[in-house]
């Protein structure tokens, strides 16, 4: 157990380390295809795919491009240089990307606003981003799996475990799923390259550190559950 669990916390730190690796390009170390490049044919890509989902009239969005620093830390807040959301102040979506990042960062995070303009993904969304849920979910991450491994016979219940913990997960990872799903799709409009293996494997690591934190948990919850299991 004590391994399962050492494995679990040292896959949510390299997947940190590869997220925070992916968004620390400075103008002396940029990205071979950076997103300063492209933000116009990323645009373009953007309106082209949103349509083909029926989105008559897509929305505005802002760019916000922040460098970060060269001694860029994993403590540090990452999102600064690869996040969306809603400008309070405009009610304009926005992207914040670092320039000198790969272009696949812009990518995802326009993937993300399409998906919001849609009835699933802002059902989706909302319920991400909904607080009292969030906060229900994220407790609900490490006890649904514990109560499951003690009400089940045994310790070969880890597959449970980890499901469960997956499932209370479910709008985060959903939502990053659609998103990357766009990503893709603006990528191949966007140029005549389209999206890379190596593209594809930044976006693999981002999504997956979404699966971890919920892994990490369930194993955790896993391992407490069956203490009680073996107590009583």
């Amino acid at each position: 157990m004590a391994l399962q669990t050492a494995g679990a916390a040292g896959l949510h730190t390299l997947l940190r380390k590869l997220n925070k690796e992916n968004v620390a390009n400075t103008a002396f170390n940029p990205s071979s295809r950076p997103a300063k490049h492209s933000l116009n044919r990323m645009d373009d890509a953007y309106q082209t795919v949103a349509k083909k989902q029926g989105i008559e009239n897509p929305a505005e969005y802002e760019v916000v491009l922040n460098t970060p620093p060269s001694d860029l830390s994993m403590a540090d807040d990452l999102n600064r240089y690869a996040s969306n959301g809603v400008n309070a102040n405009t009610g304009n979506y926005y992207v914040d990307i670092n320039p000198h990042a790969n272009e696949v960062n812009h990518a995802h995070e326009l993937g993300h606003i399409i998906s919001r303009q849609t009835d699933a993904g802002k059902l989706v969304r909302d319920l991400r981003d909904n607080p009292m849920l969030h906060k229900a979910l994220q407790g609900a991450m490490m006890t649904v799996p514990g109560i499951a491994s003690a009400m089940e016979a045994g310790d070969d219940d880890m597959d449970t475990a980890i499901a469960l913990g997956l499932l209370t997960s479910a709008p985060a990872i959903v939502d990053e799923t659609a998103a990357n799903v766009n990503a893709v799709r603006i990528m191949n409009n966007a140029g005549k390259r389209g999206i890379s293996g190596g593209q594809m494997g930044r976006m693999a690591g981002g999504y997956l550190s979404y699966l971890a934190a919920p892994v990490l948990a369930a194993v955790a919850g896993n391992q407490v559950g069956n203490l009680l299991d073996s107590d009583y």
